[in-house]
């Protein structure tokens, strides 16, 4: 008779067959010299290096700032005492439980902060439970700005302008002790009205000195559900302040 106590135990072929049977959510950005950027940051630029024609195959030289498209900020970016890039754990951000918190309604302007009380509304309304370890992925709603989007503007306007997390917002991440707080905007906490900055006690306070890593610069959020599985790998960059990730939310 079968214990039913006993652990299931899957063998690898099961257990990619149920990854497989996921349905994937692809919130990444295409990398390029148009991809949007926070506006202080400089656009990934690609060279040439040989071509079919002349060389017999193609390859190209990337110039890439380590914060493009969707990407992590390191605690070193921040906290001189913090981890590079390169001393995270591999599987960091890997198969990762993760809560996205749907802000779009509140339709908020560039440079007001998403306020406590708006994060635990939506926190009730979809009955999210944070805990420890989990990702918490805020969306503003920003990327309907981005070119190609419905209400796209000027390229650079994205970059320039965004709202951002309150002080007690961002206390309330931290004290669920997540492991990673992710948005659709260029710079997830700070808000950012025409260039000017306000907010972002995320990036120097409450997130990145107390290892909480920031994701930045998601795309399509508000076609994958409320909770499921966060999948991504920074690149190993010696040193690293942060590295661009390709990310993949899943759900059954």
């Amino acid at each position: 008779m079968t214990n039913p106590t006993a652990p299931l135990e899957l063998s690898i072929t099961e257990i990619g067959s149920r990854v497989r049977g996921l349905r994937v959510h692809d919130v990444t950005p295409t990398l390029g010299p148009d991809t949007a950027m926070f506006f202080l940051n400089t656009a990934p630029q690609v060279t040439p290096l040989s071509r079919h024609a002349t060389e017999g195959a193609a390859a190209n030289t990337w110039e890439i700032h380590e914060h493009s498209g969707a990407h992590v900020d390191a605690p070193f970016h921040f906290d001189p005492e913090g981890q590079t890039i390169d001393e995270l754990p591999v599987d960091v951000l890997f198969f990762r439980p993760y809560k996205k918190y749907d802000l779009s309604e509140f339709d908020l302007a560039p440079g007001a902060p998403a306020t406590l009380e708006q994060i635990t509304h939506v926190g009730h309304r979809d009955h999210l439970t944070l805990d420890e370890g989990d990702i918490a992925l805020v969306d503003f709603g920003y990327d309907k700005y981005l070119p190609g989007m419905p209400d796209e503007r000027d390229p650079s306007w994205w970059g320039r302008n965004q709202p951002g997390l309150s002080e007690d917002a961002c206390e309330y991440f931290a004290e669920a002790k997540v492991i990673a707080v992710g948005s659709d905007t260029s710079a997830c906490d700070l808000a950012l009205a025409d260039g000017q900055m306000s907010a972002g006690t995320g990036h120097g306070q409450h997130f990145l000195p107390n290892g909480i890593l920031i994701i930045e610069g998601l795309r399509g959020l508000n076609a994958a559900p409320a909770t499921g599985l966060f999948a991504a790998l920074p690149l190993k960059l010696a040193g690293g302040t942060g590295s661009p990730l390709r990310v993949v939310l899943l759900e059954p």
